[in-house]
């Protein structure tokens, strides 16, 4: 399956999570694997690892194969504090996507990716750095660093 470069990367909900008491972020690696985090003020933080290709133009699809739930660690780890779930995932997202230019919570303009469809919780991210690394996912001292 083809994949979108302009794709590739990490997108953040942050500039649209303006009084949200929870936040996501997509990340979309080269190779055709990823991952989805979210993250609660409550402490709540998972992750599900997928598999990612582009089965025509505008369409994204998502292979989800494992989901690592628990509470997460200080900010400065990036990972988990506790393991709550660890199992295999066998679902399926399909949406359509497009990108535009959208207005964060502060008024700023930022570069986007909308979702027909939500992608943990959100239709809309923010484009982060376009360099992201498998050893970036918050699950990889769970489960190891080997995408998917």
């Amino acid at each position: 399956m083809d994949r979108d470069a302009a794709l590739v990367g990490h997108w953040t909900s942050g500039p649209f999570d303006y009084g949200a008491m929870e936040s996501s972020d997509l990340a979309l690696l080269p190779d055709g694997g990823g991952w989805t985090v979210y993250a609660s003020v409550s402490g709540t933080l998972s992750v599900t690892r997928f598999l990612w290709g582009c089965p025509r133009p505008g369409v994204l699809e998502l292979r989800m194969t494992r989901v690592v739930e628990g509470t997460w660690a200080s900010r400065d780890d990036g990972g988990f504090a506790t393991v709550e779930t660890d199992e295999p995932c066998d679902e399926v997202l399909r949406t359509g996507y497009a990108f535009d230019t959208a207005r964060g919570g502060d008024g700023a303009l930022v570069e986007a990716v909308c979702f027909e469809e939500p992608v943990e919780y959100c239709v809309r991210y923010a484009r982060g750095d376009r360099r992201v690394t498998a050893d970036q996912d918050p699950s990889w001292s769970v489960v190891g660093r080997d995408l998917p």
